[in-house]
């Protein structure tokens, strides 16, 4: 398992896509949460809102430009059959691609601590935050950021192609963030509790409901159920 992480982790930071992206994910968030028009500094308030209302688009579109080629790549190559001859299960190979990208977002995310104490030092007194809410808020950032790798995996183990992985990845994203409010406007469906932003704000306000942590939880496991189910139909495939 290990050295496939590390495999993705020297993919991504020995390419220009990669450091491209990353750096692209600072400079716009940074504009956004601090220079441009509806920044925190406009509030008033030692809060960092604007911040966590953003990095969900951000991610929409950030996360599957990064896992496009989890698994697409090696169908390109043609590498993925000479993973799977390795001794290790197709379970290790899914978990392996998946915590890697998990692990390398948490590693991106990480810096923006900053933007805590930044707002925490411009307050008055200095450091008058409800930390609790940051705190809940990050969580509530980590469990959708988890969400969106696994439906980027499970875009790029359907296509064979990187270009392809990464539309699909952000209509997979799309359609679970903004679906449900945009089904409801069409027929007039209460669809509020089944939306994926609804648990997302209703953990970010410092509310770490047991029902929505059970949505995120179950979203994540039925989507790697997924991923698995569409590997063994292949195997099946290539054995009849």
């Amino acid at each position: 398992m290990w050295p496939i992480i590390q495999k993705e982790f020297n993919v991504f930071f020995t390419s220009f896509i990669g450091i491209g992206l990353m750096f692209s994910f600072y400079l716009l968030i940074g504009l956004y949460t601090w220079f441009f028009e509806g920044n925190v500094l406009d509030f008033g308030f030692a809060e960092l809102s604007v911040f966590f209302d953003l990095s969900p688009w951000f991610f929409l579109f950030f996360i599957p430009a990064i896992g496009m080629r989890q698994f697409s790549e090696e169908f390109e190559l043609g590498t993925f059959h000479l993973l799977r001859s390795l001794p290790i299960s197709i379970e290790t190979i899914i978990l392996a691609k998946i915590v890697s990208q998990i692990v390398l977002l948490a590693i991106i995310l990480m810096p923006t601590i900053v933007f805590i104490y930044s707002i925490g030092a411009l307050s008055s007194p200095a450091f008058n935050m409800d930390y609790g809410i940051v705190f809940s808020a990050y969580i509530s950032l980590i469990l959708l950021m988890v969400v969106f790798v696994c439906l980027s995996a499970l875009a790029s183990s359907i296509a064979n192609k990187q270009a392809l992985a990464f539309v699909l990845g952000v209509f997979l994203n799309f359609f679970l963030w903004q679906g449900p409010q945009e089904i409801a406007k069409i027929f007039n469906f209460d669809l509020t509790f089944q939306s994926l932003s609804y648990h997302f704000q209703n953990i970010g306000r410092g509310v770490l409901d047991f029902s929505s942590i059970s949505f995120f939880l179950g979203l994540i496991l039925m989507i790697i159920g997924l991923i698995h189910l569409r590997f063994q139909w292949n195997y099946l495939k290539s054995r009849i």
